[in-house]
């Protein structure tokens, strides 16, 4: 695909092919791990074998988006006259651009819906498929200026996204900032004085230090079929639990999967509760010697 190709699709070029630094939901995600996991295999002989189950795993990702926007717009989610948003893959580091419009072409329009949920769509599903590879993942979501090509990423947004998954996610969970939280207040004022059911809080939870995080196992419950959401949740449960045993004797390590262990079992205290599927937590609580 070449240069004046991308720059059709680029959702940061308008109308007139200028290049445009816009209001945008900006993710960046980062790999947990990624690191010592590339350096692990290359001192055992395995980086070509790391490097194919990685790339399966982001393939496995863009093969569900494709198939949930198929199946929910009826349309690619990528491609036509512009790309919603722009993706950008370094090594571990995933930015994810998707620009909000202005204007809406209905009564019901509400600035920044429908943006934020196709990122959020996106990214619980990118999430979901890491993990399945037992790939966990840490972020951020802010709302700022951005623009993205295939040369270049410019924007206080891009900045602002960097520094909050480093200071203050800290666990496997992607989180709101500030900016992204007050989009969200605004969208929720939205609907509640259109008295429209709000389909967009239910990707979120509020941790136990104030970040509202997004709940990525609610991408599994796209389907008609119960016993498929059961298998993920069953596979989400062992994956886990084989971290916690791989980090065991490593605090620093082990506190992050605790964390996801937590998070797993609270998912399953919701309706229509799925406690047979929670994770044994009694060997990592406080007790006597």
């Amino acid at each position: 695909m070449n240069d004046n190709t991308n720059d059709k699709r680029n959702p940061y070029i308008n109308s007139d092919d200028q290049r445009e630094l816009r209001k945008s939901i900006i993710a960046f995600i980062d790999v947990l791990g990624f690191k010592e996991l590339v350096r692990k295999a290359k001192n055992e002989d395995k980086s070509q074998e790391a490097l194919l189950n990685f790339h399966q795993a982001l393939s496995s990702w863009h093969k569900r988006e494709e198939e949930y926007y198929k199946t929910t717009f009826k349309m690619p989610f990528i491609g036509g006259k512009n790309d919603k948003y722009k993706i950008r893959i370094f090594t571990d580091c995933i930015l994810i651009g998707c620009p909000i419009s202005k204007s809406g072409g209905n009564y019901n329009f509400i600035e920044g819906c429908d943006e934020f949920f196709d990122m959020l769509s996106t990214i619980y599903l990118l999430q979901v498929e890491m993990v399945n590879q037992g790939y966990f993942v840490r972020g951020a979501i802010v709302v700022d200026e951005l623009y993205m090509d295939e040369v270049i990423i410019y924007g206080n947004g891009a900045i602002e996204a960097y520094e909050a998954e480093v200071n203050q996610a800290k666990y496997p969970r992607i989180i709101l900032t500030k900016s992204a939280s007050s989009v969200l207040a605004e969208i929720s004022k939205g609907f509640e004085d259109q008295q429209r059911e709000n389909y967009i809080n239910k990707f979120f939870f509020k941790d136990s230090d104030g970040q509202i995080f997004l709940s990525y196992l609610e991408s599994i419950k796209i389907g008609d079929h119960d016993f498929q959401f059961v298998g993920d949740l069953t596979k989400h449960k062992k994956i886990i639990e084989l971290k916690l045993s791989e980090y065991q004797n490593n605090p620093h390590c082990l506190e992050k999967y605790l964390w996801v262990a937590n998070y797993h079992n609270n998912f399953c205290n919701q309706p229509p509760y799925y406690n047979d599927y929670r994770i044994d937590l009694t060997p990592y609580h406080m007790r006597p010697i």
